[in-house]
């Protein structure tokens, strides 16, 4: 189960996405955001810090796939009470590179998979 302060980081991330991007926000299991033209986008955050890689749900990621969905990347860095965005990449979720799935130790119905922070940035 992810830490409150992690919880925290994450949303203040996706909150500076939404708004740096003009998204319009979502609240869905499988999306945070869709551009103006309705696409959806997932925004994944993590930090540079700590763990490293952004996780990534398979039914989500299948479901993003079908709509013709994107991704939003948001590294941060924690800066005290605050998470300091890095930077955002946005890639297309049918472009993401094969992803081997694990199980997610039961809080979520869905298998997940790690992608590394230097493969999004690279």
């Amino acid at each position: 189960m992810p830490s409150k302060k992690a919880n925290q980081y994450g949303t203040a991330a996706e909150h500076y996405v939404i708004e740096q991007r003009n998204l319009e926000p979502a609240r869905c299991y499988w999306h945070d955001a869709r551009f103006q033209n309705g696409t959806p986008v997932e925004i994944k955050a993590c930090d540079m810090d700590s763990t490293g890689y952004f996780q990534i749900y398979e039914e989500a990621h299948r479901k993003l796939r079908r709509a013709g969905g994107w991704y939003a990347f948001a590294p941060y860095r924690r800066s005290g009470p605050r998470a300091r965005v890095v930077t955002v990449r946005m890639r297309r979720s049918s472009k993401m590179p094969l992803m081997k799935w694990s199980e997610t130790g039961g809080h979520r119905d869905s298998r997940k998979a790690k992608v590394q922070i230097s493969s999004v940035l690279s």
